[in-house]
């Protein structure tokens, strides 16, 4: 028996095979979704089979850069990257699971525009993921048929406004909820998250409200607001991680009408594990934390992020009751500010008791933009005398300390022999 023969036999049928055009159906949709789209139609050419792939495609991403000439003729190109999109959706067969745009002209999301044929399409072929995110300066009203879209489980939509249609059911697979650069004039917001009731990620940047925002939801893991508000309030029990950015604009939004509910929102967390508090949140922060009249200690909290002016006397206070209530801090991280318009503090924390062992499992502290003022020294002196575990606090100065001052600081008293001061 010639098995020699056999084998190459054997070998020569597998050289012959038509590997790629055998390749089974799910894997030629992965390889065509990990190419642009422009060349994954170019594949139609490697074989029959592979001739109308493209057009079951299920995750769609379009880049309206991907169609300059790089003539200076822009309207030309947005006219060619509209046209591409329609007639590939228009061509498209099966189903749409993810659909990712991200286009530069008006008239893309101007009323009964582009986008709104487009979305019509993608309602109707069980979209899970959108993300649509444009470079234009005013605001698209996000199309009606968006809100049809049952199964859609992540969206995240940039320069838009909306409202909830009347017969809107909810999104009731939704989990992650991104806006970016959104304004409202109403509470839609939090509407839309009370009818999303599995969500657990919901991410606010940049946004802009005249109205009062409310957000309540029991679902969400991960929070994320960076924005101007007349007013916000939040409850969200089981949120682990929390990042609220509060920004102020006096051209358009009067500071004293920024107002942020701090101690609602710290009352109502259970979980949470890290909170970073920045911006103007600590200045705009309508009511103060109060230990005494809060429900719980934030015993999970171990890390914190905070963004203030401790020569302020409103913003050193709400920290110091922050501090009390999160007695088992590991990390803590400080932002320091100067504002001009402060109250002084009257030496807050130089009235401190130190006997409260405010930072007893502090391992980590950061400080930058330490000045040496009598607020940040006072903080940093009852924090190396109220932390018996520290390990390590980095203080960054920018250059401003003289060099007596910064022995003055490698002087101070610790109740950590083995922590450690770093000068950057």
């Amino acid at each position: 028996m010639d098995r020699g023969g056999s084998q190459k036999k054997r070998h020569k049928s597998v050289a012959n095979a038509d590997i790629i055009s055998n390749l089974p159906d799910v894997i030629k949709d992965k390889i065509l979704c990990c190419l642009p789209i422009k060349e994954a139609i170019r594949t139609c050419f490697l074989s029959r089979k592979w001739r109308y792939t493209w057009a079951s495609m299920t995750e769609l991403m379009f880049r309206e850069d991907d169609f300059a000439l790089g003539n200076g003729n822009e309207d030309g190109d947005s006219v060619r990257f509209a046209s591409f999109v329609h007639t590939f959706l228009s061509l498209h067969n099966g189903p749409i699971l993810k659909f990712e745009m991200n286009a530069r002209r008006v008239h893309t999301f101007s009323p009964g525009g582009h986008i709104h044929r487009w979305m019509l399409i993608l309602s109707r072929n069980g979209i899970k993921e959108i993300q649509i995110k444009t470079r234009i300066w005013r605001n698209y009203k996000i199309p009606s048929s968006f809100f049809s879209c049952v199964e859609l489980e992540y969206a995240c939509l940039q320069g838009c406004i909306f409202q909830l249609p009347p017969l809107f059911t909810g999104f009731k697979r939704m989990h992650t909820l991104h806006f970016v650069e959104f304004c409202a004039t109403e509470n839609n917001i939090g509407e839309l998250v009370a009818s999303c009731p599995n969500l657990e990620e919901l991410i606010l940047s940049r946004l802009l409200s005249f109205a009062d925002i409310t957000i309540h939801s029991t679902k969400l893991k991960v929070l994320r607001v960076d924005g101007m508000f007349k007013h916000l309030n939040l409850v969200t029990p089981h949120v682990s991680s929390a990042v609220i950015n509060l920004r102020v604009n006096t051209g358009y939004i009067p500071r004293a009408g920024s107002n942020f509910n701090l101690s609602q929102f710290i009352g109502s967390l259970l979980d949470i594990e890290n909170i970073s508090l920045l911006g103007h949140t600590f200045e705009c922060a309508a009511h103060g934390i109060v230990p005494g009249k809060l429900p719980r200690l934030l015993n999970q909290l171990t890390e914190v992020t905070l963004e203030l002016d401790l020569g302020n006397l409103k913003e050193a206070n709400a920290a110091h009751c922050l501090f009390q209530i999160a007695p088992n801090l590991r990390r803590m991280e400080l932002q320091l500010m100067h504002r001009g318009y402060s109250a002084p503090t009257s030496n807050f924390w130089d009235s401190v008791d130190h006997q409260d062992c405010l930072f007893k499992n502090l391992y980590t502290v950061v400080m930058n933009n330490f000045t040496g003022s009598c607020a940040d020294s006072g903080f940093l002196e009852l924090l190396l005398k109220d932390a018996p575990v520290l390990r390590s606090a980095r203080i960054e100065d920018n250059n401003k300390l003289d060099k007596e001052f910064l022995k003055l600081i490698l002087k101070m008293r610790r109740a950590s022999k083995d922590a450690e001061i770093i000068l950057l």
